[in-house]
């Protein structure tokens, strides 16, 4: 129907480390059920940091939502200001880390919606 629509309150879900970095997030897609993205919402902790990877085929929107943020994109590093998006395509080198005192926090959205689609990416 094309009035169906879902809603979470993000901050009442339950947090779960990734698999991959242990980075704290909270997977929307089976909580909204998405089936043409991969949103997640991302806790780096200080000192935290997801693994530096490529895409093999989703582009990735990245939107700081309380930081400010900070990003490596093919070697380089980057100020990412709160409310500011950035987006990836699939074959760039891409990292979130936290390298601050405080929390940084991030929506995170994949398109197409494939599943494991990360590949690490060779450290510059």
């Amino acid at each position: 129907m094309a009035d169906e629509y879902s809603m979470i309150r993000v901050d009442d879900a339950e947090r779960e480390p990734s698999a991959g970095s242990g980075t704290m997030h909270v997977d929307l897609v089976d909580r909204l059920g998405c089936t043409e993205m991969r949103p997640k919402v991302w806790y780096l902790s200080p000192g935290d940091a997801m693994s530096y990877h490529r895409q093999t085929e989703q582009e990735e929107l990245y939107y700081v939502l309380d930081g400010p943020g900070r990003m490596k994109i093919e070697g380089e590093l980057l100020d990412v200001p709160e409310g500011t998006a950035v987006r990836v395509p699939p074959e760039t080198s891409r990292q979130v880390l936290n390298d601050t005192e405080g929390e940084h926090v991030w929506l995170v959205v994949g398109a197409p919606p494939t599943v494991d689609d990360g590949r690490p990416a060779a450290v510059e």
